[in-house]
């Protein structure tokens, strides 16, 4: 990742769970903030990759999630959550990164390279047809409200429950079926791959 965190995480004993590292945290323990990062950075880094479709824009997502959510440690209120709660900020890294893209469409800049669409991170034993017909998924969610994008993403490629993709959106239960429903619907004529939840390559 382009930049990196100022954590160094011991190496003895065995590391805690999230509930004691945020409040080791909270007391000031730089290597706790570390042992956050190095336990959920990878997962966090997918994520943001598979929502954004480039490994540049989600590298430096994922340093300015963590850089938030350690910044505002103090704002979580069940210590155990944090995995979810630092998925909610990503989400919101991603939508600040989407809108950023538009901006620079507007002012004629050249668009982000794209190096992590749905068909470059599908395994490689996954055969030319259906690595066709993601290319097809893919060019028809980029032309979606970046909602229905993000929701249809959490649900069918990450594999969220309604709730927390209400959670990650800050949107009612009834709104996240909307959008589902409305990104679904624009892909009607789109072949429809089965999409497992996993990581990219």
């Amino acid at each position: 990742m382009g930049r990196v965190l100022p954590f160094s995480v011991p190496v003895d004993g065995v590391s805690p769970d999230d509930a004691s590292l945020v409040a080791r945290a909270l007391e000031g323990a730089d290597w706790a903030r570390g042992a956050l990062f190095s336990r959920h950075a990878p997962a966090v880094m997918a994520l943001l990759t598979r929502l954004l479709s480039s490994t540049a824009d989600a590298e430096d997502a994922t340093q300015d999630t963590f850089i938030e959510a350690l910044r505002d440690l103090r704002h979580l209120r069940v210590p155990a959550d944090f995995p979810r709660w630092v998925r909610r900020i990503a989400v919101h890294q991603a939508h600040r990164r989407f809108r950023r893209r538009k901006l620079l469409a507007v002012l004629g800049f050249d668009g982000t390279p794209l190096d992590a669409t749905l068909d470059q991170l599908a395994d490689d034993a996954v055969g030319p047809e259906l690595r066709a017909e993601l290319v097809l998924v893919q060019k028809a969610l980029e032309r979606r409200p970046v909602i229905e994008r993000t929701a249809w993403v959490l649900r069918h490629v990450e594999g969220f429950e309604l709730t927390e993709i209400a959670e990650a959106l800050e949107l009612s239960l009834a709104t996240v079926k909307r959008k589902l429903v409305a990104a679904q619907d624009a892909l009607a004529e789109v072949p429809a791959p089965t999409l497992m939840a996993g990581g990219p390559r």
